[in-house]
């Protein structure tokens, strides 16, 4: 028996027009009901059903949403597992790497990069 150690990852997987996305569950503070006035827009894509966001908190005291269609679910992953996207790909500040759940490519979000708001003091 091996008593290897093996990093993992809480990732929560929620979906945003048909797409699958994931974020590292530490940054999310709760699911709720999305609100346009602390929102952060739509940096992922419009959602097209239902009233769901991402509750999270890129400064002290502060707490803005991502709006969703639904969450799918939270998955324990290898660190060993994600991929950084490569500079080809065309990367977003927000979209910072990817998983592949079986035969599903999970894009990786950086929920404090998608605050519109936040400034470079903050987000260090």
């Amino acid at each position: 028996m091996s008593d290897e150690v093996v990093a993992t990852v809480e990732i929560v997987l929620f979906d945003i027009g048909g797409n699958r996305y994931g974020a590292d569950m530490t940054q999310v503070r709760r699911i709720g009901r999305a609100d346009e006035h602390d929102s952060v827009g739509t940096p992922l894509g419009a959602p097209t059903s239902g009233r769901r966001a991402l509750i999270f908190s890129p400064s002290e005291g502060q707490e803005v949403c991502l709006p969703i269609d639904g969450v799918l679910g939270v998955q324990t992953v290898r660190l060993d597992d994600l991929r950084r996207l490569p500079p080809a790909a065309g990367r977003t500040p927000f979209i910072i790497g990817a998983w592949l759940d079986r035969d599903q490519t999970v894009l990786l979000v950086d929920l404090f990069s998608t605050n519109p708001f936040r400034t470079e003091a903050q987000h260090a």
